[in-house]
């Protein structure tokens, strides 16, 4: 049974299809130094018929070691036609080549056999935030047909949902049970929402 806030979320993306940017989401993690670090990642749908939400990254990237040192994160998204706001806060996880679950890997696959030729060229790139390539021609690699090791799958586990409608109105959901890092009995518990109005 699909989570409550989904109604919500799958409404605001429909009302706001028609802006390039409505699927753009910014991600909050925890720099090993325990400062801040955000950036824009872009919605690739849910994890199948669950309540994950998904997008890629670079293995390479920063936000990788931050996921590993501290799984948990939050997304912002905001609707600017509907002036709507989804904070959603939860547990992340990276699915890169060696990823033990084997579905979770074949996800990985589909996910990449998905991807446009453009995107997938990005992972062939120089390792992004490095000094720049002197060699223009190291960002025109051929992109090859199955997925390269900087791909990445990322599920996004919501645990809380803080969602407000501008002006007037906002609600929160909350998992229960909460999963806790290496909580295994608590992953495998049926999930419910405690749904709770709020102030504005």
């Amino acid at each position: 049974m699909a989570a409550p806030w989904r109604q919500y979320l799958m409404k605001s993306l429909d009302a706001n299809k028609h802006l390039k940017y409505s699927t753009f989401m910014q991600l909050a993690t925890v720099r090993t130094d325990g400062r801040p670090a955000v950036r824009t990642v872009v919605y690739r749908g849910n994890h199948g018929d669950s309540d994950m939400l998904t997008f890629y990254t670079d293995t390479r990237t920063p936000k990788v070691e931050q996921l590993q040192h501290n799984s948990f994160a939050e997304l912002c998204w905001y609707f600017p036609d509907s002036r709507e706001q989804f904070r959603i806060a939860g547990r992340l996880t990276l699915v890169g080549e060696d990823f033990p679950d084997a579905d979770l890997r074949k996800a990985r696959e589909d996910a990449w056999d998905a991807t446009g030729t453009g995107t997938r060229a990005w992972f062939t790139w120089p390792t992004s935030g490095a000094p720049r390539e002197e060699d223009e021609g190291a960002f025109n690699s051929p992109v090859p047909d199955g997925a390269v090791p900087s791909f990445a799958l990322v599920l996004v586990d919501p645990q809380s949902v803080d969602y407000v409608l501008l002006p007037g109105e906002r609600r929160r959901w909350d998992r229960t049970p909460k999963i806790e890092s290496g909580d295994a009995a608590a992953a495998e518990a049926p999930a419910t929402w405690e749904q709770q109005e709020l102030n504005p």
